[in-house]
């Protein structure tokens, strides 16, 4: 467990001084970067303390309250990364960014609370998909999409500053009531276990369609090459846990490889285009 917390602080540094160093604003960025930490910790803490429908394994070494510090530190870093490709995708100035965002943590996360949960990192009380209930995953989908909102709306309206702030506080409450109108509006109703094979076959027929989708568009194109491989440590990750902890859950591994395809339809292996993004410091907002 202590190799594995010291590469989750290895990737989450990677993402934040790679990151930084191409920041128009890298004061502004770093705020935001510390807003998304504190913020992502009141949401999931309070959660746990409310709902109780999950814990984490006791042999993580450094916790803050009920989350432990690794964990803290790496959802900023999905948030942010799937806010950039999200920006890259649409254009930083159209409406629907935060909500593509939020898309984009929700896949991320459909796909790393399994892989984890097997691995034994954290464990769920409530049934679901490969033991994680929907509504799980749902949760990072709508702080991510809340939070985004909040601080694309002040940057519009040339409002941010100390309303970022208001972020950690919003960002939080508004999950919790999403939450609970989504738990008592549908997945109360439906909170069963799920046979993990026609999942399946939708993941791969919703990838296969996504990856089409951008190939055919070039969608990669949009995206800085940097963008794309500053995924791929915690992309290698999540996969060697899925080879080591999942050889005897087939469906868990044919699930995991179906979130591949479209991430690679948008990744360019150009090398002096990778050179060139790397260069290319302030590119980012």
């Amino acid at each position: 467990m202590v190799v594995l917390q010291l590469i989750c602080f290895a990737i989450v540094s990677l993402f934040v001084v790679v990151r930084t160093l191409r920041a128009r604003n890298r004061r502004a960025f770093l705020l935001r970067m510390a807003l998304l930490f504190v913020g992502s910790w009141i949401a999931e803490d309070t959660c746990i303390h409310a709902y109780g429908f999950y814990y984490y394994d006791a042999q993580w070494l450094v916790f803050v309250d009920q989350l432990p510090l690794s964990v803290v530190l790496i959802w900023p870093v999905v948030i942010q990364s799937a806010w950039d490709i999200a920006g890259h995708l649409l254009g930083r100035q159209h409406r629907l960014v935060p909500l593509a965002g939020a898309a984009i943590v929700l896949a991320d996360a459909s796909m790393i609370e399994p892989i984890a949960t097997y691995a034994g990192l954290w464990a769920w009380t409530e049934p679901g998909l490969f033991a994680v209930p929907p509504i799980g995953v749902l949760g990072w989908a709508l702080f991510a999409g809340l939070s985004m909102a909040w601080l694309d709306h002040n940057r519009r309206t040339d409002r941010s500053g100390l309303r970022d702030l208001w972020v950690v506080l919003l960002a939080p409450a508004g999950t919790h009531l999403l939450l609970l109108a989504s738990w008592w509006g549908l997945f109360r109703w439906i909170n069963v276990t799920i046979d993990p094979w026609p999942v399946v076959v939708v993941a791969w027929l919703v990838s296969i369609g996504l990856a089409s989708w951008s190939l055919r568009v070039g969608a990669r194109r949009r995206v800085p090459p940097i963008d794309m491989f500053l995924r791929v440590p915690a992309a290698v990750f999540f996969f060697v846990l899925l080879a080591q902890h999942c050889r005897d859950a087939p469906a868990l591994i044919a699930y995991g490889i179906a979130f591949a395809p479209p991430y690679l339809s948008l990744t360019r292996l150009d090398l002096s285009d990778l050179r060139r993004s790397v260069r290319a410091g302030g590119a980012a907002p």
